[in-house]
């Protein structure tokens, strides 16, 4: 009865109102109040996830419900645009679920999703949004350039925000499994994806290495965060024949590496397919001069 009370009171002053602190209220009283803990929220038509309101990441998952993305907003919006109806859609660093549990929505009708989380704390929302749903797979490992058991990172802002490759400093170290994509499709028979989006926090290189034949086999738009890579890793990633776009907070998207910090997220995709985006071909980023240079081009 309480820990309704209290998301109702979120969902009015935070998602009608738009006035803070009532995220902050849930937070503070999360750890005393256990229901808050386990709390089974509703996403339409997509299942009941059991969120901890301890963690920030809880949040998102009902904030996409009240139609708040954020910053998020923009890479939502390009990925509507990038995927068809009948396509498969892999989510890798998928969380709680806030971008699989988007596309899981029927009106996309994807053939399937494939979540991948090796963070066991958002891991068990992510399994109770998709455990009714027989489309949306979750896998219990991360995808990296070998199988291998490695240490992730956790923030002691929250225990659902973890990094294989960055150092927090202040928070704690888990051990989780990570599997080479390819191999894990060979296996699992998984269908291969038409969209993936990757969130690993820095990992992307380990990714992509293992998901070479994938790539060049089937040749999926590759959606990824680029803030904890370089110039030139960005560069290093690049497949062959496939172009880059970055997406700019204003909505735009650009191939200049000199704005690229306007924007967290990039869009790597076939030069045949860029039409899917009403992108225009560009030449491929490793074929750039190493300065960056680019040219703007029109807003998705």
């Amino acid at each position: 009865m309480v820990s309704g009370l209290l998301v109702g009171f979120y969902r009015v002053v935070h998602g009608r109102l738009h006035l803070p602190g009532a995220g902050w209220l849930l937070r503070r009283l999360a750890p005393i109040v256990p229901r808050l803990q386990a709390y089974p929220f509703l996403v339409p038509e997509v299942g009941v996830a059991l969120l901890d309101f301890r963690e920030i990441e809880a949040f998102g998952l009902v904030n996409l419900v009240l139609g708040d993305l954020r910053n998020d907003a923009n890479l939502h919006r390009c990925l509507e645009m990038a995927l068809q109806p009948g396509d498969v859609f892999w989510d890798v660093g998928a969380n709680v679920g806030v971008v699989s549990g988007h596309f899981a929505h029927p009106r996309f009708q994807l053939s399937s999703l494939h979540a991948f989380e090796p963070n066991p704390i958002p891991l068990k929302t992510l399994q109770s949004l998709f455990s009714a749903n027989a489309r949306c797979i979750v896998h219990p490992f991360g995808l990296g350039d070998k199988d291998q058991m490695i240490n992730m990172n956790l923030s002691s802002a929250g225990s659902s925000l973890g990094s294989m490759s960055r150092d927090f400093q202040e928070g704690k170290q888990i051990r989780v499994q990570v599997r080479r994509g390819d191999a894990v499709r060979r296996e699992l028979g998984l269908p291969a994806p038409h969209v993936m989006k990757i969130d690993v926090e820095g990992f992307e290189p380990s990714v992509f290495a293992g998901l070479t034949e994938t790539i060049a086999e089937h040749r999926p738009i590759l959606f990824f965060e680029h803030l904890f890579l370089s110039d030139q890793q960005i560069r290093e990633l690049m497949p062959k024949d496939y172009v880059l776009f970055f997406i700019q907070d204003d909505g735009s998207t650009t191939t200049d590496f000199s704005e690229r910090r306007k924007g967290h997220d990039v869009i790597v995709i076939p030069a045949e397919k860029a039409a899917r985006l009403n992108l225009a071909p560009t030449v491929p980023a490793r074929n750039r001069a190493a300065d960056g240079a680019g040219r703007r081009v029109q807003k998705t």
